[in-house]
């Protein structure tokens, strides 16, 4: 191509050029080219400080005068469902009602990495902080307090409270706050802001009324998400689900209220007219409508008319079930209130799951709350903490209360501080070694123990983890009895039937057959149980007969874990014995001497009642009635056997330890105050440590009898 001045210039060729592009680029970036690459990305936009947003809200977010603005359901919607469904407002008040029932005590935190338990100080400021959440708000009482603040913290997960304070700029009350009220503030980065910026608006009338900095108001959703400026409550969670079932509540209320089918429609003869017709219904109906009596006479009516009965099955399918299960689910509620149960254990295990997975959380916030709030305004050293928790029975709590204890995972004062709120143990004399004598001529700590010489005081029988473990055996027992009376009832009416005896006179031959067609074999459920609990005692038992003479059984580990080995066979052996059972070989097999188990003595008071019924000639259900009434299955005897078995548990782990120290040489006989004449007549009797206290008894030692309150001491040696 030729140019004004008369030159020629060349055109490149287009791959050329980009040829030696790609070069420089590669020259100055260090890149190369990538055949069909990514590419670099667009460079950020934003300015400097944008890094670290939460999330990408709104632009003027803060301008809207509306709590929930753009979400898809408000709070007043939430509310709305949360009192319009029967369902639903059951849970919510059931489980309100759980919550606020358990105790709680303000402590001093414990410390970790110290040696002491700080939390087993008594500190004055713990019961002043106590006083003042007995009324937090100065109008309510804690439990009131705590269910408005958990009625917004299931509804609508925007629980609020307002710490009001003096003039003087004391603490006066933490009022609670319609959480519906509340706007959030975001700064830049999406969160709350801190310091004196405004966190929260209180909209009131449609208005921004009360500006709140972040220290100036408690807001405190459980259930917040990075995206969403607003919590997550468990209602929002089932919105669908809750409308289904109001749904179905209206349809089922319509049916009532306005359904067009009648209960019964009469098919009648076909050459019948319109007005014979209308003749017959007037008469059926002023015949029978109100009058109750009119309907259970026999009515007859002409031949050809047909009643067809139009009524439908009850208004509930399996529907309702699963919209129960799903919103029980929702809150960590049992749902064995609104469906079928398959059996009572299937029910009994179902509820204690529910209960401590839906417990768990909703305490962890309720302690959390509290944390916060007593770190702010009374000191951070202190801590809220539930004293009583439902989601372990006390007869399971006792069992671990001693094992962590026995396996030096927790002290003996920190159980009593954590668990009742009591101080530490008063401390007991140890006997130690001389220091001066030299390590290679030092004898075994066994051996220098056994020529210890202490004089012994009785142990408390009416400690804690006795009393404890006598409620929950008499609970379970007695829960037993109440199930168990209906059904050997029933066992023993079908076992006279089969031999068709009538009113047969007394004969010991056909009642022992009768009765040997029992097999007592719903009372093996009670072993787990009854084995859990005396060990429990037994266990505790070998750790206070320890102390009792005069050594920390930390310090001698092999008598410990000997002794600690008796207790619990002899829990295992007598919770098999009592219900007429046996271990052999680690199975359960049935004692052919069952001579001290309660259901032998339960089967001596049926052959009483077979015998009187007999003779009497009582009806099934006069005989079902007087098993159902008789001792046999009352709370007296439980409670008579739950104190009994947890006193001799207790003293047999004081012989096991008695047995392990070499320390004791014999026992002796300690009457209790107002015993009967025979234990009386046995006060300081002294015999060899395995010895009977009466020969040919069936324990040789106390308790001999039930309601026995007569006691055991070590004799020690010189």
């Amino acid at each position: 191509m030729a140019t004004a001045s008369g030159g020629k210039v060349t055109a490149l060729a287009a791959d050329f050029v980009q040829r030696v592009a790609a070069g420089i680029t590669t020259a100055l970036t260090g890149k190369a080219p990538d055949w069909f690459g990514p590419s670099e990305p667009i460079t950020g936009v934003a300015p400097e400080g944008t890094a670290g947003r939460q999330f990408d809200y709104g632009t003027g977010v803060n301008l809207n005068n509306t709590p929930r603005q753009g979400e898809l359901y408000g709070f007043a919607v939430m509310r709305a469902l949360a009192d319009s469904s029967d369902l639903l407002r059951v849970i919510i008040e059931r489980r309100k009602d759980q919550i606020v029932r358990m105790d709680w005590v303000i402590k001093v935190k414990d410390k970790a990495g110290t040696v002491g338990d700080e939390s087993a100080t008594p500190d004055p400021r713990c019961d002043l902080v106590e006083e003042f959440f007995r009324f937090p708000d100065r109008e309510h009482d804690w439990a009131t307090w705590l269910r408005m603040l958990l009625e917004d913290l299931l509804v609508i997960d925007a629980p609020t409270v307002y710490p009001r304070k003096t003039r003087g700029g004391e603490l006066y009350s933490l009022d609670p706050i319609d959480g519906a009220t509340i706007k959030r503030v975001l700064d830049i980065y999406g969160r709350t802001p801190m310091g004196d910026e405004v966190a929260y608006q209180q909209i009131l009338k449609g208005m921004p009324a009360v500006d709140y900095t972040f220290d100036e108001l408690f807001y405190l959703p459980r259930n917040p998400r990075t995206h969403k400026v607003y919590g997550y409550s468990p209602v929002e969670q089932i919105i669908n689900i809750i409308s289904l079932a109001l749904n179905r509540q209206t349809y089922q209320t319509s049916y009532y209220t306005h359904g067009s089918t009648p209960d019964l429609i009469f098919e009648v003869p076909a050459e019948w007219s319109s007005e014979q017709t209308q003749q017959f219904s007037d008469w059926w109906n002023n015949l029978l409508s109100g009058n109750l009596q009119e309907r259970r006479r026999t009515q007859f009516v002409p031949k050809g008319a047909k009643p067809i009965d139009t009524k439908e099955k009850a208004l509930t399918d399996q529907a309702d079930e699963w919209i129960a299960r799903v919103a029980c689910f929702a809150f960590g509620i049992s749902p064995h209130g609104f469906v079928k149960e398959v059996n009572r254990a299937t029910a009994e295990t179902a509820q204690q799951a529910s209960q401590s997975e839906g417990l768990a959380p909703l305490m962890m916030w309720v302690k959390s709350m509290m944390d916060r709030i007593i770190c702010v305004y009374f000191g951070s050293d202190l801590e809220f903490i539930w004293q009583s928790d439902e989601m372990v029975s006390p007869k399971d709590q006792a069992d671990i209360d001693v094992k962590y204890v026995t396996a030096k995972i927790l002290t003996e004062d920190e159980v009593r501080s954590k668990r009742f709120g009591l101080g530490a143990l008063p401390v007991k004399a140890e006997i130690t070694e001389d220091p001066s004598v030299d390590d290679e001529q030092s004898q075994d700590k066994r051996e220098k123990f056994s020529k210890a010489k202490k004089s012994v005081s009785p142990i408390n029988r009416d400690r804690v983890v006795i009393k404890d473990a006598t409620a929950a055996l008499q609970e379970q027992l007695q829960s037993f009895f109440e199930m168990e009376s209906e059904l050997l009832a029933q066992d023993l009416i079908a076992a006279i039937q089969t031999e068709m005896l009538g009113k047969a006179t007394d004969n010991d031959g056909l009642i022992g057959k009768i009765l040997n067609t029992l097999s007592f074999g719903r009372w093996q459920t009670l072993v787990d149980g009854l084995k859990s609990t005396l060990q429990v005692v037994s266990l505790d038992g070998v750790n206070e007969a320890f102390f009792q003479v005069g050594v920390n059984p930390d310090t001698i580990d092999d008598a410990l874990s000997l002794a600690n080995q008796k207790a619990i066979d002899y829990a295992a052996d007598r919770a098999a014995e009592l219900v007429g059972m046996q271990w052999k070989n680690g199975e359960l097999v049935e004692n052919p001497n069952p001579t001290y188990s309660i259901t032998e003595s339960t089967r001596d008071m049926l052959r009483g009642k077979v015998s009187q019924a007999m003779e009497e000639g009582w009806s099934n259900d006069k005989l079902t009635s007087e098993i159902k009434a008789d001792y046999s299955f009352s709370a007296e005897r439980a409670a008579s056997i739950a104190q009994t078995e947890t006193a001799i548990a207790d003293v047999e782990g004081n012989m096991a330890t008695y047995e392990e120290t070499d320390l004791v040489e014999s026992k002796q006989w300690l009457a209790a105050p107002g015993c009967c004449p025979k234990c009386a007549a046995l006060d300081g009797v002294i015999v060899p440590l395995n010895d009977y206290f009466v020969p040919g008894s069936f324990r040789k030692n106390a308790p001999l009898h039930p309601h026995c309150r007569c006691d055991v001491l070590p004799v020690l040696k010189d």
